[in-house]
């Protein structure tokens, strides 16, 4: 008789949250180097007798399990099921994501990207293959702090950008008109990878932890095209805010009260427009417009 596969508890030491994994050694090994500030944990199951796991996930022949305790699958899991390790990272990734939010109610969330320069938050609303990722690593490579790639908690009542303590993920291959020392600083801080994804590892002056906060100081519309020098233009109060309600993925709060906050937002901090072939170019632009 095979012996069963050994159960591994890995728990959110900071939430509290705890999720078992069953014959998933390589991917419980990787989740710690994703998540900056949520104190992750993991041991066998008596190690933490006090936590109780929110999912269980099991490695089920050439695919995966995850079977619910109290708290939601990643959205998509059932849908489009996981074929690799990756696939299953990035899923309890975004799955601990929801639930926190789901603990703050009170916040929205911006899909976008969002580093620290100079003072304040310059945020870019996600739009699809602007080259976002690329750009905040380039702009991490340059010296300047990411508070996340892909999504912004904003609190009330100021809507200071909250870090939900996640690091970047890149899509593979890599853009191939990245400098040598941004390629350099990928290399050296790099996270778990496989042939879709390539996460960083960036640390603590590099990257913010969980529940870190900053004022928003602008948002910026990311163009990229093939060729042509970087250059910003003025953005429109009702471009931006078409971005801003489009790109918030938390909905839970009436709508009206989501458009004010967000209008308020929109209208109050400064609007551009970048348009850039070359991230190096467009990284030092943003750090010369606004350190």
């Amino acid at each position: 008789m095979s012996a069963r596969p050994p159960r591994q508890r890995l728990v959110f030491g900071s939430t509290g949250w705890a999720m078992d994994f069953i014959g998933c050694a390589e991917i419980v090994d990787a989740l710690p180097a994703v998540f900056r500030g949520w104190n992750l944990q993991t041991g066998r199951p008596d190690d933490f007798p006090t936590a109780k796991p929110r999912g269980i996930i099991s490695r089920r022949g050439d695919g995966w399990h995850w079977r619910e305790r109290g708290a939601p699958k990643a959205r998509d899991w059932d849908l489009v099921p996981p074929k690799t390790p990756m696939r299953v990272i990035t899923d309890v990734h975004d799955a601990a994501l929801y639930w926190y939010l789901a603990e703050h109610p009170d916040f929205l969330c911006l899909h976008g990207g969002a580093v620290k320069i100079g003072g304040g938050l310059v945020c870019f609303p996600a739009r699809g293959r602007t080259g976002k990722s690329t750009l905040i690593a380039t702009l991490a490579a340059h010296g300047h702090k990411v508070f996340c790639d892909d999504v912004l908690g904003l609190a009330p009542p100021s809507e200071r950008g909250v870090s939900l303590g996640l690091q970047p993920r890149l899509r593979v291959p890599l853009a191939s008109n990245l400098a040598p020392d941004v390629r350099d600083f990928i290399a050296a801080h790099s996270g778990p990878v496989d042939g879709s994804w390539h996460y960083l590892k960036l640390d603590r002056g590099q990257l913010t932890r969980l529940g870190e906060s900053a004022p928003i100081k602008a948002f910026v519309i990311l163009e990229r095209h093939d060729t042509g020098k970087a250059a910003l233009s003025e953005a429109g109060t009702a471009e931006v805010l078409k971005d801003l309600i489009a790109e918030n993925i938390i909905r839970k709060l009436p709508m009206p009260v989501i458009f004010n906050r967000l209008h308020r937002l929109a209208r109050s901090r400064r609007k551009l427009r970048l348009r850039y072939s070359n991230p190096g170019e467009a990284a030092r632009l943003l750090a010369g417009t606004f350190a």
